[in-house]
C-alpha cells in the first residue's frame, strides 16, 4: 500500500437508536471512526426506478487495516470533498481483508444520486 494514495479524509459510520425529546425512537448514523483513504471509481450505471433514473456509482475505498472497528455491509462511508463540501455517501457491499494480512482494507460501496 502506498501511504501517499490515501489522500482522502473519510468517516465510518453506524446506525443507532435514540430516543427525542418525546420518546419515539428513531435511527441516526453516528461516526464511528475516520481514517485515510483512496477513492476509485470502478463503474457507473443508470438504473430506472419508481418513474425515474438513478445513478449508481460503485467505488472501491482503501484504508488501512484497524483493529478499532470492526466494519461491515451494516456501516456506510461518508466523505466530504473539501471545496466544495459536497457530502458523499456510499453504501457498503463488501469489505476485503487484501490476503488476510491485516494491513489494508478494501470496501466496495456504491452512491446512488438522482433519487431526491
Amino acid at each position: 500500500m502506498q501511504a501517499g494514495r490515501l489522500n482522502r479524509r473519510i468517516q465510518i459510520q453506524s446506525q443507532t437508536t435514540t430516543q427525542d425529546e418525546f420518546g419515539q425512537r428513531q435511527q441516526i448514523w453516528e461516526t464511528a471512526y475516520g481514517c485515510w483513504a483512496s477513492l476509485d471509481i470502478q463503474n457507473s450505471a443508470l438504473i430506472y426506478s419508481t418513474a425515474e433514473f438513478i445513478s449508481k456509482v460503485v467505488t472501491r475505498i482503501t484504508m488501512r487495516w484497524t483493529s478499532r472497528i470492526i466494519i461491515s455491509s451494516a456501516n456506510r462511508v461518508v466523505y466530504v470533498e473539501p471545496t466544495t463540501g459536497v457530502k458523499h455517501t456510499y453504501e457498503i457491499e463488501a469489505v476485503l481483508n487484501t490476503r488476510q494480512g491485516n494491513r489494508e482494507l478494501v470496501l466496495m460501496a456504491y452512491e446512488l444520486s438522482g433519487s431526491e
